[in-house]
């Protein structure tokens, strides 16, 4: 296995991440008017209760804040030439904070990437088995970035019960595609989201509010407490959260939990079996994925187990491969110590018709049996019609990075068209990793 992260990325990743800084060039103002900076002192503010939500999950972070973080989907526009997708996170609560508390800058949503394009968030295309990347900028000296709200700002200044709307940008869709899947790495994809036509946007049926409380915790479906046989000293387990069945997808949402102190080295792959032993002479952008658990049907004798799926990409004019699943890094940094604990997931080939429970293969560990499966919710039940609307438009600008919207300013402004001949349209195929 050929390892394809840079000396320089991994620096990055021993002292304080890749990041950027206020000097270098950057982010966006609208035409119309900057982004005024605003001391927030004030209560958070109820949401809009017109702001359209097609989906939610919520996810806590894992990089020892403990904050349970609400992420919504908004809505997927179609524009003459990208996509645009609108998304916000509302941090619900954390130990020791109370509403209205600002965070520390250091919170990490688990979304970043170190490669180019700034955000692990992808579109699916299940029945054409495509998978659409973030618009990356075509310059390596700005850093490959992404044409979306800069999710390293936005985190340095979140609060406790106030929602920052965020917005990612991506190729165009086929027009024939109205419906797509919104895959935020780290659980399972939002399924049969509604793309909207040009110059509209959904509607909410129902008043939303984003600020309410957590919902009630999934019970653990299994547990596995185990040793690695490398590092014996070095206990964890896994849990199993949920296994979610889509069209043309299985998605396993679960959860690592260090039980002693972990290894202080950032840069080894995870081990089995978190981590899979990916073949040699195959080039992955990222080895230290959670692609080791496997599935398959329960008391099937004759079905393969499936292995993680995989994603084409392309590094310096090579052909190599990313996993359809977490990357484990920074944002997880709590497992280094006891107690510490990040939710993860994992996305593999369809199941086939009719499975009700599965078999979670933990490879030199343990088979976890009777897992139960769901459906992933249809969304496009939650929301209402599209209407037309009128926005500004912004422009990445270095002199005025903003950090995204608030509910009020809905609908948020779009991407200049002007700017997307100097970005990167990424297009990729699901596929399977040479050697499995």
């Amino acid at each position: 296995m050929k390892r394809l992260v840079a000396l320089v990325s991994a620096a990055c990743m021993l002292s304080a991440g890749c990041t950027y800084t206020k000097e270098e060039p950057g982010l966006f103002r609208t035409k119309v008017s900057q982004s005024p900076t605003v001391e927030q002192t004030a209560p958070p503010a109820p949401t809009n209760p017109k702001l359209p939500v097609a989906a939610e999950a919520e996810w806590t972070t894992a990089e020892g804040l403990n904050i349970t973080t609400r992420l919504a989907i908004h809505a997927v526009r179609r524009l003459q030439h990208a996509t645009v997708v609108d998304w916000s996170v509302t941090p619900l609560s954390a130990p020791g904070f109370g509403r209205g508390d600002r965070l520390p800058s250091w919170v990490d949503l688990g979304l970043s990437r170190t490669s180019e394009g700034d955000i692990n968030m992808f579109l699916l295309d299940p029945a054409g088995g495509k998978v659409y990347r973030t618009l990356s900028h075509q310059s390596r000296r700005l850093f490959n970035r992404c044409l979306c709200t800069p999710l390293w700002l936005a985190q340095q200044s979140l609060r406790i019960g106030d929602t920052r709307v965020l917005q990612a940008s991506f190729p165009p869709l086929p027009e024939a595609l109205g419906f797509i899947d919104v895959d935020t790495i780290n659980i399972a994809p939002f399924v049969h989201v509604p793309v909207t036509p040009i110059g509209q946007v959904p509607t909410a049926p129902r008043p939303t509010d984003l600020t309410r409380p957590p919902a009630f915790v999934r019970p653990i479906l299994a547990q596995q407490v185990f040793r690695y046989r490398q590092e014996p000293h070095r206990v964890q387990s896994i849990a199993i959260d949920r296994v979610v069945v889509a069209p043309g997808r299985t998605s396993l949402e679960w959860t690592i939990k260090s039980v002693t102190d972990q290894s202080t080295f950032v840069l080894e792959p995870a081990l089995s079996p978190i981590g899979g032993i990916l073949p040699d002479g195959v080039d992955v952008l990222n080895p230290d994925v959670v692609s080791g658990p496997m599935i398959k049907p329960q008391g099937s004798t004759k079905a393969k187990p499936a292995r993680v799926s995989w994603m084409t990409a392309a590094v310096s004019e090579r052909k190599a491969y990313e996993c359809l699943c977490s990357g484990l890094g920074l944002w997880a940094g709590s497992l280094r110590r006891e107690g510490g604990r990040a939710s993860v997931a994992s996305n593999y080939p369809a199941l086939p018709v009719g499975t009700r429970s599965v078999e979670v293969i933990l490879p030199g560990v343990a088979t976890l049996s009777g897992i139960p499966v769901v459906e992933a919710e249809n969304i496009a039940p939650r929301l209402g019609p599209p209407e037309p609307y009128t926005t500004d438009i912004w422009t990445y600008y270095s002199d005025d990075p903003p950090r995204g919207w608030s509910t009020a300013q809905w609908p948020t402004p779009l991407p200049d068209p002007d700017q997307l001949k100097d970005y990167r349209f990424s297009i990729e195929n699901v596929t399977t990793l040479p050697g499995w």
